[in-house]
């Protein structure tokens, strides 16, 4: 991310809205679907395109929109997206974010429109709260969202009330006024939700720890893929299917959920792979479908270790975009635009890239001294997060104690794990779970504790992470 004249820019991305829709930036591949879903709905749809001019050329005025949303997306100047179903990839209309704001409070204004046909169906709303969701955790700060609407447009009105009730709005009487609509004045009113939350009303916001753990499996350790030196495979290609050793690290892992760590926010860092295996796959579902607390953040495709390997801006975006968009598309509403690079192998130079392909959080630094190899040729954890900071993301390092590494691996290394269970101890003790809100707001301490799915299968897969039991449900309750 970037900024321009005191404002945040972040590249659009693809936002699954749920089982039903999932929003697409918008660009000129969508100029066929959008002509015949704009002259399926004429005349209601000059409604939410203002800019429309009806004594013009129809397709031109189509093709320079959407060259010109795709122009400004890609720089975090307007966010514009397709609405698209799921079932069967059919149009159904757009959702926006532009700077055409008319109050001197209001930073953007949102924008729907719903082809006729699938009117009352909630889409509008759910598209709308989807939009909102996400560029309120992107803008470094609570933001202010404008929505202007005609009073006579009944189904505008409607999910304007809607959404203001949901997200405390209120009405912005300053920004009343004429809009011109297909080349006519008409009288809008406007709402403003005045400092968008990061989180909905009502969200409970939990504190200061941060839970997560690596679903790698066997195949995916250093010493056997991903890494150019280290492993007996450096290039990981063949199809992944799931070790009986993870297998029994996630029915370990679903008695902890059920036990010790019922009611506990937690966040799968999950490689993309790995929902080629059936199993696995079956795992992670029936786990998102019964537990709500648990969410799904991005570990790569294939667990390459990319700052092991010289410089590949474009095969870091391109891969990381691949696997936020298959697990945004498995977990829905779970999924979290968070990355963590594998093996903790991050350079500055990955900075871009993450923010390119929609990152929002970052977590692979682990500022120890003992691996700063893995932080690129300078081996500085600094310029690290600097970088990755620069861009915009917000980074959330691992926890150290006497700049020792106390998370991961340092739980099962020996000359680090009863440092590690201490300091887990001392950061658990009469804590409680950030929320996402906490996450995104940079300038909130969080404590990163994480570790790996397959340590549950230590111990006779009796192994569980060292927190303090004070650390549970009662103390995650809103």
């Amino acid at each position: 991310m970037q900024r321009r004249y005191g404002v945040a820019m972040r590249a659009i991305p693809t936002l699954v809205v749920d089982d039903d829709l999932v929003l697409r930036p918008a660009g000129p591949i969508h100029l066929e679907p959008l002509i015949d879903a704009f002259q399926g709905s004429w005349p209601d749809v000059v409604q939410a395109l203002p800019w429309y001019e009806i004594d013009l050329e129809m397709e031109s005025q189509l093709r320079d929109y959407l060259a010109d949303v795709e122009r400004m997306g890609r720089i975090g100047m307007a966010y514009h997206w397709i609405i698209i179903s799921r079932a069967d990839e059919s149009f159904l209309g757009l959702v926006a974010f532009d700077r055409t704001t008319r109050t001197q409070r209001g930073e953007w204004n949102l924008g729907y429109w719903v082809v006729k046909g699938a009117t009352r169906r909630g889409i509008a709303n759910r598209a709308s709260d989807r939009a909102l969701e996400w560029i309120s955790t992107t803008q470094g700060a609570p933001t202010a969202v404008e929505i202007t609407v005609d009073p006579k447009n009944e189904a505008g009105v409607a999910t304007c009330e809607s959404l203001v009730r949901r997200w405390g709005g209120r009405r912005a009487e300053e920004g009343d006024g004429l809009v011109q609509v297909g080349g006519h004045l008409t009288e809008h009113v406007t709402y403003i939700l005045p400092r968008l939350p990061l989180v909905r009303i009502g969200e409970p916001s939990y504190g200061t720890v941060w839970l997560s753990l690596d679903t790698d499996d066997v195949c995916h350790l250093p010493k056997n893929s991903g890494h150019p030196t280290r492993s007996r495979r450096p290039e990981h290609d063949d199809d992944y299917r799931m070790s009986d050793q993870l297998e029994v690290a996630w029915k370990a892992f679903l008695r902890w959920r059920h036990g010790a760590g019922k009611g506990i926010p937690v966040t799968l860092f999950v490689i993309a792979e790995q929902l080629d295996d059936t199993r696995f796959a079956d795992h992670l579902r029936s786990l998102l479908v019964s537990d709500s607390l648990v969410t799904v953040a991005s570990h790569g495709n294939r667990h390459r270790c990319w700052s092991a390997w010289p410089p590949d801006p474009f095969g870091l975006q391109t891969e990381l975009s691949h696997s936020m968009r298959r697990l945004a598309d498995f977990a829905g509403d779970s999924f979290r635009p968070w990355f963590r690079a594998p093996g903790g192998y991050a350079a500055p130079w990955m900075a871009a890239p993450m923010a390119a392909a929609g990152v929002t959080l970052d977590s692979s630094v682990n500022p120890s001294w003992l691996t700063r190899r893995k932080a690129g040729p300078e081996r500085d954890w600094p310029l690290v997060h600097q970088a990755i900071r620069s861009e915009g993301l917000v980074e959330r390092q691992w926890l150290t104690a006497h700049s020792l590494p106390v998370t991961g691996p340092a739980l099962r290394i020996p000359l680090l794990a009863s440092l590690a269970r201490h300091s887990w101890k001392r950061a658990t003790k009469g804590k409680s779970c950030a929320s996402a809100n906490t996450l995104l707001s940079p300038e909130e301490r969080v404590d990163s504790l994480y570790w790996h799915l397959l340590d549950h299968a230590r111990g006779g897969s009796s192994w569980a992470p060292p927190l303090h039991p004070t650390l549970g449900p009662a103390a995650v309750a809103d």
